[in-house]
């Protein structure tokens, strides 16, 4: 039988998931009790925004002040049905937010946008803007992005000088190549020949084939990390985690075989796929942005608007313009969209260089997924405690 872990013990262990933007491995884990219920207090905020917003001051103000109180009265009712309904105080904090009080959330502005003023495109307008909000706070808060976001830019902070010298290895080859098309007429001739919206499509192509090529690698590289070929190997791992508090079933000997982990759903084979993606974004986003630099200042100091013309054929767009040692220096609409184009194909380039190279791998994707293993050797000590209580 599993020793029985305190609930304040669980309690961290479940902390230290969130932290680690995986708050999908703790048992239960659900969307309207940890994710909604959390954004209460803003969904309330913007109801009420969106609730001023309906009125229309060419009405009455008297008018005004019976939709604003209807409103309200509605808006109170609804609260203390539900809270009443789960033999609660009328006009307490709900203690979790379901589809009855999403729905109203999304429903009730438009309603009083069509039934009061009949502006449909308004009630159509807010309705799609509250789902998209709730689908934000969904993915923002369940998947936990903030602490994924920090977590990683932690780990390219504390790497920042490595990964310094993998760009100094990567950055030859990839600059002989790229400023040969720099300097390509026909380059600048094809940026030039975009709008706005079809170039930013066009880079977010070339993001997207490469979010595609980390995903695909993910299950291959995650596959084995929730194995364990005995509980000391699992214990070697959670030490130092809130975890190394709990313990491995007390009949399981230090080299008995782990009882099989349950296996990851969907939401946590999502959840994992983000810390990765997240890790090597950040890291391919540095790069990007240094390569993107680098040829806004090339440009700067070699392509003068005389040649800017005669290479896009168009009559230069002049956003800056100075003198450096009595050369003019122009800063040009065209130069943006050749470097932005030359910028998203090298982070394209560099993503595949990355998870290819032998080096890199070993300096970092490895050390990732050591630090995954390690979240995985926690969630099985967790599991196990919590089936020891009964679950």
């Amino acid at each position: 039988m599993a020793a029985v872990a305190p609930d304040d013990t669980l309690r961290d262990v479940e902390r230290w998931f969130r932290s680690r933007g995986i708050p999908h491995f703790i048992e239960d884990y659900s969307a309207t009790r940890d994710v909604f219920t959390r954004a209460l207090p803003s969904l309330t905020l913007v109801l009420v925004l969106e609730l001023l917003g309906a009125l229309n001051f060419t009405w009455p103000w008297w008018a005004n002040v019976g939709t604003a109180a209807a409103s309200l009265a509605a808006l109170l009712g609804l609260w203390a049905v539900v809270n009443v309904a789960r033999k609660r105080p009328a006009l307490a904090r709900p203690d979790r937010v379901g589809r009855t009080e999403l729905a109203f959330f999304v429903l009730l502005v438009p309603a009083i946008d069509v039934v009061a003023g009949g502006q449909r495109l308004t009630a159509l307008n807010t309705l799609l803007g509250n789902l998209a909000l709730l689908g934000l706070i969904y993915l923002a808060t369940s998947y936990a992005l903030l602490p994924i976001t920090r977590w990683a830019a932690g780990r390219l902070w504390r790497q920042l000088g490595d990964v310094l010298g993998l760009l100094v290895r990567a950055l030859p080859l990839l600059l002989l190549f790229v400023t040969f098309l720099f300097l390509t007429a026909e380059v600048w001739q094809m940026a030039v020949s975009l709008d706005g919206a079809r170039l930013a499509l066009t880079m977010i192509l070339f993001v997207v084939v490469g979010i595609v090529f980390v995903v695909a690698r993910i299950p291959k590289e995650v596959g084995i990390l929730a194995r364990f070929q005995s509980w000391s190997d699992v214990a070697s791992l959670v030490d130092g985690t809130p975890a190394s508090a709990l313990r491995p079933p007390a009949e399981a000997s230090p080299s008995a075989t782990p009882s099989e982990t349950p296996r990851l759903g969907r939401r946590q084979w999502g959840n994992v796929g983000l810390v990765v993606l997240f890790t090597q974004g950040l890291q391919i986003l540095f790069v990007s942005a240094m390569i993107g630099a680098f040829f806004i200042g090339f440009g700067l100091l070699t392509v003068t608007a005389e040649t800017t013309m005669l290479w896009s054929g168009v009559e230069p767009d002049l956003l800056v313009e100075w003198d450096l040692w009595d050369r003019p220096v122009v800063l040009t609409a065209e130069l943006l969209k050749v470097a932005g184009f030359l910028t998203a194909f090298s982070g394209f380039y560099f993503t595949v260089y990355v998870l290819t190279d032998a080096t890199y791998r070993k300096e970092f994707l490895d050390e990732v997924l050591l630090e995954l293993r390690q979240a995985f050797a926690v969630r099985a000590v967790y599991l196990a405690s919590r089936q020891g209580r009964g679950g």
